[in-house]
């Protein structure tokens, strides 16, 4: 076999330019990982998660991580300092970029340690690196075997000469009067970061729907790699007590709301507390006020869940009384 049948490839074009998949090219242990080309732009994206949830944390413990490296514009760091610095401040923020729209769409009970790395190879300067990292890791996550709700996609919009234009060029960019980037799900503009030479509402809301709308066909194409070569979702041990809570107390609660009477509500609750914090305060040692919180959730839900399913509300009055 040839270098060529060791790894998966896939294209696609994209406002012009070819952007191609590498599958199992590089970096196999991780749990996820693609190489990216945008034109002559290439990132390597990885995706990594731990096998067992974090202990004692009550987050979803994700790092995003965009690197650039000299070399990927053809400079090697010289005198005293022969090394990379730090992530610059560009670095930083592109790294926000790509963690705003993926952090979501992961399951909110997670608590497995997961770290997302774009580390940039090679920069073309009509091919946006950050855009290039943003697809990239959204195919790392969304083919390895972490759950995740995803894909999406990124992409540039920009307004030259009045005329939207997706992904603009270097020499585009020096003339645009709008620097806009678009992240969505197959459905939803999910991310929307902007700067502009004051654009009118009308034309921001088309250059909006001009990035989704191209979105839309990168996440097909994404989740037509992912069809083929995804790895199947781990399990992993939920590590959300609400759940646990409402399943306990969810039908007391709804016997103990169902009055219009607020005082009579409060006394039917109050034993229903009791019984949760002798069952889970042990648990919550130290911070025993996380089960008001989550009690307090409860009937938030069960009153939201009347509201909409039923047309009821809490004190008896109906959907449409003042």
């Amino acid at each position: 076999k040839g270098k060529q049948d060791m790894y998966k490839s896939y294209s696609m074009e994209l406002a012009g330019r070819t952007l191609t998949v590498d599958v199992d090219r590089v970096a196999k242990q991780a749990n996820g990982a693609v190489l990216m080309h945008y034109g002559d732009t290439v990132v390597l994206s990885t995706a990594t998660a731990s096998d067992k949830p974090r202990e004692g944390v009550d987050f979803f413990p994700l790092s995003v991580d965009y690197e650039e490296k000299m070399y990927s514009v053809g400079k090697i760091p010289g005198s005293f300092l022969r090394r990379e610095g730090r992530a610059g401040e560009k670095a930083i923020l592109t790294s926000r970029c790509i963690d705003r729209p993926i952090r979501p769409l992961f399951p909110k009970d997670l608590r497995n340690d997961c770290s997302v790395v774009a580390t940039v190879m090679s920069v073309d300067p009509d091919c946006s690196p950050e855009i290039t990292a943003a697809i990239g890791v959204s195919a790392a996550i969304a083919i390895s075997d972490i759950p995740w709700a995803g894909p999406i996609s990124s992409v540039n919009v920009g307004l030259v000469d009045g005329e939207i234009v997706i992904n603009p060029t270097l020499e585009q960019r020096a003339k645009t009067d709008l620097t806009l980037t678009v992240a969505s799900t197959a459905d939803l503009v999910a991310m929307i970061e902007a700067g502009g030479n004051e654009i009118d509402d009308e034309t921001m809301f088309n250059a909006i729907m001009a990035g989704h709308e191209e979105n839309k066909k990168i996440v097909k194409f994404i989740q037509g790699i992912v069809d083929e070569v995804g790895k199947p979702k781990f399990e992993y041990e939920s590590s959300d007590p609400m759940k646990e809570i409402e399943d306990f107390c969810i039908e007391d609660v709804k016997k103990a709301l169902d009055t219009d009477d607020k005082l009579v509500r409060d006394e039917a609750l109050l034993p229903i507390y009791n019984a949760v914090h002798e069952k889970f305060d042990e648990r919550f040692e130290g911070n025993e006020g996380k089960i008001e919180e989550i009690m307090y959730l409860v009937q938030k839900h069960v009153v939201r869940a009347w509201l909409k399913d039923e047309h009821k509300r809490v004190d008896g009055r109906g959907i449409d009384e003042i």
